[in-house]
């Protein structure tokens, strides 16, 4: 499908800007993908005794072995851990006593790797560390892809097609829609989905892309966008050019993929909108929300829909911020110290309030 050419306006060329956040150029060499070399996981929180932190995946459990549970817990990874055998590094960034890896990622242990926080000292410390892996794993082979492998345990889709001057293609669902922006645009324009692209936030990376010009992820989806890819193919040279490129997102809740915990096959928890200004705390607990103001104006038009309650037992929580412009964080994680139930912090510290959507997921 091709929508014909227009007038860009002021409006759609501001889109143009962000080639630093998503840029990738079509001349790389085969198979090079942006979270291709080392890939990474950072933890940090207050730690007040011996605590072990699992990583598996996408997911990170916490245990407390003596002392007091752990606080103002945050994590972020850029890729997953494999479900390989692969050699972990620790670098300790922050902390008065032992941190130690005490647990590779083997077979034996379903791929884990464990991390163990020993604070000896009174009181407690923020603790700060990251692991790193070479994954060698990395890529899957083929999977219908004329460039090679693709990312392991993702689905993806390929387009193909003859772009002249400048043209941004738009995927969602199971559908792609090119919009000519300069000189004749796209045509012999073909693709293909693996599965539909979720209507949820995913990361979306561009894997592979052949081609003389430019490809450019502009936006990721979001709510906002109806959870659209939107990809620019910006051919300089005279004529037309033929391109091929992939883009690729994690699977979701697939047998065996990185993500399942302890039997918890994740996925959505619970949606909750409202607005803040000043400090609010969000407690959840089963099936049960409340929020607990600290300070500034009363939050207002809140509401909520529960997905499935929160399990009875020590599970791992994300929090993802959909809209809003102060500060979302977790604070606690839902243990047999605090009766299983998850914290949230939402701070806004500008004047007025503003309307904040989250998804938190276990």
């Amino acid at each position: 499908m091709k929508i014909n050419s227009l007038k860009i306006s002021a409006v759609l060329s501001l889109l143009f800007v962000p080639f630093l956040l998503f840029s990738a150029n079509a001349q790389w060499p085969a198979n090079q993908a942006p979270n291709a070399g080392v890939s990474r996981f950072r933890w940090e929180g207050v730690v007040d005794g011996t605590s072990t932190v699992r990583i598996r995946g996408r997911q990170v459990n916490v245990q407390t072995r003596a002392g007091l549970p752990v606080q103002r817990q945050q994590y972020n990874f850029s890729d997953p851990l494999p479900r390989a055998a692969v050699d972990v590094q620790l670098v300790v960034l922050e902390g008065r006593d032992g941190v130690r890896l005490i647990e590779e990622p083997r077979a034996n242990n379903d791929f884990t790797a464990v991390v163990r926080i020993d604070d000896r000292s009174g009181g407690r410390d923020l603790y700060r560390f990251e692991l790193r892996w070479n994954d060698r794993n990395w890529q899957d082979n083929g999977g219908g892809w004329s460039g090679g492998a693709m990312p392991r345990n993702s689905e993806y889709v390929t387009w193909r097609g003859r772009v002249d001057g400048e043209t941004v293609i738009r995927f969602r669902n199971n559908q792609a829609l090119s919009q000519t922006v300069s000189g004749q645009g796209a045509f012999n324009e073909r693709f293909q989905f693996t599965a539909p692209l979720p209507s949820r936030p995913v990361n979306v990376n561009l894997i592979n892309s052949e081609g003389r010009g430019q490809v450019v992820i502009l936006e990721q989806p979001s709510r906002a966008n109806n959870f659209t890819v939107s990809v620019r193919v910006f051919d300089r040279e005279n004529g037309a050019g033929n391109y091929v490129f992939a883009l690729a997102w994690e699977k979701q809740n697939v047998p065996g993929n990185p993500g399942n915990w302890g039997g918890n096959n994740g996925g959505r928890g619970v949606s909750w909108s409202g607005r803040v200004d000043g400090r609010d705390l969000i407690y959840i607990r089963g099936n049960q929300l409340w929020v607990d103001h600290r300070d500034g104006q009363v939050i207002r038009d809140t509401d909520f829909r529960f997905f499935r309650p929160l399990p009875n037992r020590q599970t791992s929580v994300t929090v993802r911020r959909l809209s809003g412009r102060g500060t979302v964080r977790l604070i606690e994680q839902p243990s047999p110290y605090n009766n299983y139930t998850a914290v949230i912090q939402i701070e806004d510290r500008e004047s007025g309030s503003d309307r904040y959507q989250l998804e938190i997921d276990w």
